[in-house]
């Protein structure tokens, strides 16, 4: 089976993608077709699955599950259209980099003299502006964008990790219901073979009804835990079929078998290292501030503004450098008179050059400018004590996951064999109550003993899937 494996969300800032199958395999054609057919049903059976709803049990499998997660679930696809909303706002601050083109067009009028004449001036004219290039400290709105793409981003990528945990947990407990309910059949059909014998036994006066009762009692209690075991598995496959994005109320069955965690502690801490969100996130923001306290020394630069060009009295052309915040732009701007001018002027046909330099050395400015780059230092530091710790934090937890893990496995390990211990005294006392040689209440005291533990071997296996979900969800890992 391949490996669902989620690519860290620093990779996904630059790229934007979706994706989040992807296969440790070779790019062999058979894997290829793999991946197809998989990309084929995902999308076939949301079609598909309205008429089978009536019919027979769909059968789902784990790899399907998670691809269809992926694609289809209304989590994701939220955070998948906040990623797409961010795109959009990154072409609105882009886009003061493409050329603007305006028609601008003046009416003045102005009243002479007192019998009302009006002295008109109509005017219209082609703007042509582009800002060529910045230098200088990243401009605030690019920052802010690489701030909102970052926690979009993320989040997508927590939500992701969340997701799909979450849905292989779900498969995992839906093929542990199925086991534990054939046992409680098995377990019921037993106890009922034995109520059959002590409702002969009864007829014959050779057992009581106490007796007959106490084996009737048996086979009720396993009928209630059947039909327990059958409504949490129906609120599981609910759940499942919510975050796989798929009709809610169709039958489904879940293929497969009961994976055991094959990776061992410090594998599963690196993993976890590699894949974190928040690792992810603080290292990228490290970056960030290591940029801002390389762009320190641009604070010492001279403010320089710069209008310079030519002009005919109908048209021009200029270049200029202005100061936005912390950041220069070079701008190229030109201007067309739609309207002839007077010949009177004496301006039509003139070309002529201007240009305009202004600069602001600063030479003293108190203590401001220090006080600042050591802030943004103490910031990176502190940004980088917080990624260290992050990281720590991290391998704490997931050794904490592993170690519950392992005791979750041990605890239903030790339980199977009381189980069995347990269900082997109670055929025994049976037999030999049924002779005469022991008492009914030892029997009704080895009875419960029986049921205790078959109920806490249950509860044993399920806890050990919900704490192995634990443990990948925190290691972004979903085999």
């Amino acid at each position: 089976m391949g490996t669902f494996c989620p690519d860290r969300a620093s990779r996904l800032v630059g790229a934007l993608t979706w994706g989040a199958w992807r296969e440790h395999s070779a790019r062999t054609p058979a894997a290829v077709a793999v991946r197809l057919g998989r990309a084929l049903a995902c999308w076939l059976l949301p079609l598909l699955l309205p008429a089978l709803t009536a019919a027979d049990e769909v059968p789902l499998t784990l790899p399907f599950c998670l691809a269809s997660a992926m694609e289809h679930s209304r989590e994701l696809i939220r955070s998948r259209e906040q990623i797409e909303s961010v795109r959009g706002d990154r072409v609105v601050v882009r886009s003061r980099f493409m050329p603007q083109l305006d028609l601008i067009a003046n009416y003045d009028a102005s009243r002479t003299d007192l019998r009302g004449d009006t002295d008109e001036q109509l005017a219209s004219q082609l703007r042509f502006t582009q800002r060529l290039f910045e230098f200088g400290p990243d401009a605030l709105r690019e920052i802010q964008l690489r701030a909102d793409l970052r926690k979009a981003v993320y989040d997508y990528q927590d939500k992701v990790h969340e997701v799909t945990a979450r849905v292989w947990e779900l498969v995992h407990l839906i093929l542990l219901q199925d086991q534990q309910i054939e046992a409680r059949r098995q377990l019921r059909k037993s106890f009922q073979d034995i109520l059959d014998r002590q409702q002969a036994r009864f007829e014959e006066r050779l057992a009581s009804e106490e007796e007959k009762l106490q084996a009737e009692l048996q086979v009720l209690n396993e009928e209630l835990e059947i039909n327990r075991l059958t409504r949490q598995q129906f609120n599981n496959k609910t759940e499942l079929l919510r975050l796989i994005g798929q009709t809610i109320g169709t039958k489904i069955s879940v293929e497969g078998k009961l994976a055991p965690f094959t990776l061992d502690q410090d594998e599963a801490v690196s993993i976890a290292l590699a894949r974190d969100v928040q690792i992810s996130l603080r290292e990228e923001l490290l970056e960030e501030q290591q940029r801002v306290v390389a762009e320190i020394s641009w604070q010492y630069a001279p403010d320089i503004s710069l209008d310079a060009g030519l002009e005919d009295g109908r048209r021009n052309v200029r270049v200029s450098v202005d100061k936005e915040n912390r950041t220069w732009g070079l701008n190229l701007g030109s201007d067309f008179e739609l309207d002839d001018r007077d010949p009177a002027s004496g301006l039509s046909g003139d070309t002529r050059w201007f240009a305009q330099v202004e600069a602001r050395i600063p030479i003293f400015e108190g203590a401001s400018r220090i006080g600042e780059e050591a802030r943004e230092r103490a910031q990176m530091r502190a940004t980088l004590v917080d990624l260290r710790d992050r990281r720590e934090v991290v391998e704490v937890q997931v050794r904490q996951a592993y170690q519950a893990m392992l005791e979750a496995d041990e605890e239903q390990r030790i339980q199977k064999k009381r189980v069995t211990i347990a269900r082997r005294r109670l055929e025994i006392s049976q037999v030999l109550m049924d002779k005469g040689q022991a008492d009914e209440a030892k029997v009704e005291s080895v009875r419960e003993q029986f049921f205790r533990d078959q109920a806490s071997l249950f509860r044993n296996q399920e806890t050990y899937i919900t704490r192995q979900g634990n443990l990948r969800q925190l290691m972004g890992y979903v085999e």
